[in-house]
């Protein structure tokens, strides 16, 4: 009887997803263009497969060139369905501004587990052909994520299984 009442915890546990934090280093990331320019910087992080993102916090320092605002640039998450504009009403240039914020989100990654991040500007390419802005060291992106159910079901499976081969 205790054994059973153990593979049942360990089988409901396994049905249980817990949040786990991924922090992306995207220090010297450079945006060169308007989104899809074939100049652009995209970073493809593997978070793992069918992982649900509820979550994206950034707390970066943001250097523009040339003509470039601070509220050109932006980092679009998983082809694009979250963007964000860490630089968001500063119309003018920065050299090494601190920007930190979050987003609340909802999307679940494909079968590769890769979460692709682009940098580009948004507005004007002011440095056409040219890097338009950059993250300074200690930039940092932080997702938040529960991995796919079906990792976890297989884990009590496997609780499940191990129980049984013992009798």
């Amino acid at each position: 009887m205790k054994k059973t009442i153990a593979l049942a915890a360990i089988v409901a546990a396994a049905g249980l997803a817990n949040a786990d934090t991924l922090v992306i280093d995207v220090s010297g990331a450079n945006s060169w263009g308007f989104q899809g320019d074939a100049q652009n910087e995209i970073m493809n992080v593997l978070v793992g497969a069918g992982a649900n993102i509820t979550n994206i916090a950034w707390d970066v320092n943001l250097t523009t060139i040339g003509l470039s605002w601070a509220d050109e640039n932006n980092m679009g998450f998983f082809g694009n369905s979250v963007v964000v504009n860490p630089g968001a009403g500063d119309a003018f240039t920065v050299v090494n501004a601190n920007y930190a914020g979050s987003v609340a989100t909802d999307f679940t990654l494909g079968g590769d587990g890769n979460l692709d991040i682009e940098f580009y500007e948004i507005g004007f390419d002011d440095n056409a052909g040219a890097i338009d802005s950059f993250y300074e060291a200690g930039s940092t992106v932080t997702i938040t994520y529960t991995p796919a159910p079906s990792a976890l079901a297989v884990l009590g499976l496997g609780g499940l299984v191990a129980g049984r081969r013992r009798r």
